[in-house]
């Protein structure tokens, strides 16, 4: 018995379609709702933009940091990469920052920190360990890297004006004269630099401080070795000094460089219990220990 009282099955009764309601779009109510539609437009628009510029920066700063890891003591050709990488650099701000700078202008930079936040902390990991290894052979009160500050500085823009503008050449030159010339004072803007990216970004230096570690052990440059644990150390003491528990991606960076100094303290470890012995056999991977090495088994 079906549990209805008529017996009927009511799925298979047609539909009745509902007419479409028009709505007055004089009504105040759905023009202010179609400026909140086309308002989330833009702001969706801008926000791909930025991101497509941010993943650029990304991809770009990559590269001039798997350029900087070429330097070797051997090759002689640390002023040519360091060049190259600081032209490339310079060229990131004054384009793609630039670009970015535009999208951001009269915007609130706190809505679309996501969309360039990737690019930025690449850029200044690269932009700082350009500086890093410019200012590791000289003193010490010359190894100081810049701070959000000075990278805010150089992010400064001006807009470009039209010069040359089309003219009328009917109309005579004697009223072109009498017409008062209106200098165009250009409109200045910037990049922001979050503090906090800059932070952030720092952080991850110390990863390739780690790399840069182990590879100047294998090229037999101890000394680069030992110098740059130092400085891991230093980067380390620096940040476990921050008290921002609910930081939460700032602390992931701190674990991730807990790990980079345990491993370039325990290869300075090494170098130092077995002397210069393993940048020995880190010089020539190819060829066996000989048999007068002693590798401490007895």
């Amino acid at each position: 018995m079906p549990k209805n009282g008529s017996g009927g099955n009511r799925n298979n009764a047609p539909k009745k379609r509902q007419t479409a309601v028009q709505l007055d779009e004089e009504n105040p109510i759905v023009q202010a709702f179609r400026n909140y539609s086309a308002e989330l437009t833009m702001k969706h628009d801008r926000h791909e933009r930025i991101v497509k510029l941010s993943r650029d920066i990304t991809i770009e700063s990559k590269r001039i940091i798997f350029l900087l890891h070429s330097i070797d003591s051997r090759k002689q050709n640390k002023e040519k990469i360091l060049e190259e990488a600081r032209q490339r650099l310079t060229k990131l701000i004054e384009v793609n920052f630039r670009a970015v700078a535009l999208e951001l202008r009269d915007q609130d930079v706190y809505q679309f920190r996501g969309a360039y936040s990737p690019g930025l902390q690449e850029f200044i990991e690269a932009y700082t360990y350009m500086e890093y290894l410019c200012r590791e052979d000289g003193a010490s009160e010359d190894k100081c890297l810049s701070d959000w500050q000075a990278l805010q500085s150089v992010m400064q823009y001006v807009e470009e004006t039209d010069k040359a503008k089309s003219e009328d050449t009917s109309v005579p030159e004697v009223e072109v004269l009498a017409e008062p010339v209106v200098e165009e004072v250009p409109k200045k803007f910037q990049f922001f630099v979050d503090p906090t990216e800059y932070v952030l970004g720092l952080s991850d230096v110390t990863g390739e401080l780690m790399r840069r570690c182990i590879n100047s052990l294998g090229s037999g440059d101890t000394d680069t070795c030992l110098e740059t644990c130092k400085t891991l150390q230093q980067f380390y003491t620096g940040y476990i000094s921050l008290n921002c528990p609910r930081a939460r991606e700032l602390w992931r960076k701190i674990t991730t460089m807990r790990q980079s100094v345990l491993k370039a303290e325990n290869v300075c470890y090494n170098v130092k219990v077995r002397g210069g012995e393993a940048a020995k056999w880190g010089a020539t991977f190819d060829q066996k220990p000989s048999e007068e090495v002693d590798e401490g088994f007895y």
